[in-house]
């Protein structure tokens, strides 16, 4: 039963929707439980997530108490940029969304933040979380998103949408053997940024954007300190066999040609277990088509390709940079396709188990720039350029464990060529500490 309170703030909440501006006199807190039958107070809370939502406005917090709700989370408005709604749980990890009958969170409204909860799919024929294009300036923080058989976060063609400090794992689909189900799928986004998250256990890609190659195309994408894997299945999933590595990689890219150039910039991020999968040249990173793409302080491992970079094709082509990069246990560290027309391969280091450093497929070598690489071992295709040096261990603080930090007295220190564009190394560290530049992902420390 409503309240005073409740009927006014749901009648403000009426003339907002009427004149499309989020509207709060008294921004409040809305409390929800599961089994509640109250006004929205954390002593008497509301039963549903909808209740509350009907009626919370820009400014208010619906807070969510520990539980299991059975029923799915749709916006009824939005905040503003200065007054955001924010629907969160009062404690981390503790309030779980749990529905197999549709989506179970869809996002349609502007400045919501989502912080908290626990989005179980229930593996489902549904995405598990929907971002339609008119939700500007999302954020999703500290969320669980997991177990759907379609895409566990798709995107339409939102703006300035951020995903932090999240967890996103089995989004399985098994159709045909193997079909696409995406950790995060987006559009024509501009400005996605994702950090702080670890994507795992998909039968498609951690992130890719956009299958669809949709108009306008998408313009930004920004990924900053994350982790993607796959690993062979502990147990049956969904359709997949125990042992079955599902998905593809952990980063595609899909433009529109006729599209500005689209940008990537990935940091300080690690991928592996890209490999043994269900599909041929299973790439850490699969960059093609129209996008102008930097990896910076990248940790690449255990996978068959660590940089799969495609050239120019019907649609551009990409142009990638790979610089404070660390890979090891891989087949093929750089695969060049395609007459590419933009490697640049700077201040790297390519450790052990790698049997090839480089492959060209349909590629000549026109467009690769390697410099300041350290290479490690006897794998074949070192390609020359000024401060690329073959390493041994002796060179490294411990390469039997792959800490690549430079040692003491390694030749690698002061070998390399000046690359104003390489101003710090993997950790920060500004280039150069003596007279010149060292060779490899690290700066070593006078």
């Amino acid at each position: 039963m409503l309240n005073f309170r409740t009927l006014q703030r749901s009648l403000l909440g009426v003339v907002a929707a009427a004149s499309l501006l989020p509207f709060s006199t008294n921004a409040s807190t809305l409390y929800v439980a599961p089994g509640g039958a109250g006004d929205g107070t954390s002593g008497d809370p509301f039963g549903r997530i909808a209740d509350a939502l009907a009626v919370a406005v820009a400014g208010d917090t619906v807070l969510l108490k520990s539980g299991v709700y059975s029923e799915r989370l749709r916006t009824v408005r939005g905040g503003t940029g200065s007054s955001r709604l924010v629907i969160r749980a009062e404690r981390d990890g503790k309030a779980i969304l749990a529905s197999g009958a549709g989506t179970v969170v869809r996002v349609s409204h502007p400045y919501v933040t989502i912080r908290g909860l626990v989005v179980d799919g229930q593996y489902g024929p549904y995405d598990a979380v929907i971002v339609d294009s008119a939700a500007t300036a999302l954020v999703l923080q500290d969320l669980e998103v997991k177990r759907s058989s379609k895409d566990c976060i798709d995107m339409r063609a939102p703006a300035n949408v951020v995903v932090e400090r999240s967890i996103i794992h089995h989004c399985l689909n098994a159709t045909n053997g193997r079909t696409d189900a995406h950790g995060i799928v987006a559009g024509a986004v501009r400005n996605l940024v994702v950090r702080d998250t670890r994507i795992h256990t998909f039968s498609g890609d951690a992130i890719q954007l956009d299958p669809g190659r949709a108009a306008p195309g998408w313009s930004a994408l920004t990924i900053d300190r994350c982790q993607f894997w796959l690993e062979p299945l502990l147990r049956a999933e969904n359709g997949f066999p125990v042992g079955t590595v599902p998905g593809e990689n952990a980063l595609d890219t899909k433009t529109l040609s006729t599209a500005p150039r689209a940008t990537v910039i990935v940091r300080q991020t690690e991928a592996w277990g890209f490999r043994g999968g269900l599909i041929t040249n299973m790439a850490a990173f699969n960059i093609k088509e129209n996008v102008n793409a930097t990896f910076d302080g990248v940790t690449v491992s255990r996978s068959e390709i660590a940089f799969r970079l495609r050239g120019p094709g019907a649609n551009g082509g990409a142009w990638a940079r790979v610089q404070n990069a660390v890979v090891y246990d891989v087949g093929t560290a750089v695969r060049y396709e395609d007459n590419i027309e933009r490697v640049q391969v700077w201040n790297s280091t390519l450790g052990s188990a790698i049997p090839r450093f480089f492959r060209a497929a349909s590629s000549t070598s026109t467009g690769l720039d390697v410099r300041n690489v350290l290479f490690l071992g006897s794998g074949s295709t070192m390609p020359g350029g000024l401060g690329n040096v073959q390493s041994t261990a002796a060179f490294f603080v411990n390469a039997g464990a792959h800490d690549y930090r430079l040692a003491p007295g390694s030749p690698a220190i002061e070998g390399g060529v000046s690359i104003n564009s390489v101003s710090r190394d993997r950790i920060g560290v500004s280039r150069p500490q003596g007279a010149y530049w060292d060779v490899g992902a690290y700066e070593f420390v006078h």
